[in-house]
């Protein structure tokens, strides 16, 4: 069998939808058993930092912060990406409005590490604003 190569148009199939709205294609791009470490590896569910699998990612960070925005989600931005080997790396920043009417923006930096077997994302590290993510759990 032919080692998966990792290229920009298949990185792209995944993470241009996501402009519209649509997660689907990036949350099929994932292996379930995924690494996913945001911010930091020490769990902190108020920073919404730990490491996590596509299903306690779901279940602990998405779910919970749609519902503390209006409209139970982030308009999200992929400004570019680059690939290396078989990671990407992308900037992203997202916006949204809080249920208490402030807004949400907030800028992401990915680095998508994809198994040479099946073509999935295997680990996630993901750095962003967690305090911003740390002021929506509080206030809203």
């Amino acid at each position: 069998m032919a080692k998966f190569t990792l290229t920009h148009a298949h990185v792209a199939s995944m993470l241009d939808p996501v402009a519209q709205g649509d997660w689907s294609a990036f949350v099929a791009a994932i292996d379930p058993d995924v690494r996913w470490v945001i911010g930091s590896e020490k769990q902190d569910k108020l920073c919404m930092t730990g490491v996590y699998t596509l299903a306690t990612w779901n279940e602990q960070v998405r779910t919970p912060l749609a519902g503390k925005l209006k409209n139970g989600e982030i308009k999200m931005v992929v400004s570019s990406f680059d690939v290396v080997g078989n990671k990407a790396i992308a900037q992203a920043s997202g916006e949204a409005v809080q249920l208490n009417g402030k807004p949400y923006v907030n800028h992401y930096a990915w680095f998508l590490t994809f198994s040479e077997d099946t073509g999935k994302v295997v680990e996630i590290r993901e750095y962003l604003d967690t305090a911003l993510l740390y002021e929506v759990n509080t206030t809203n």
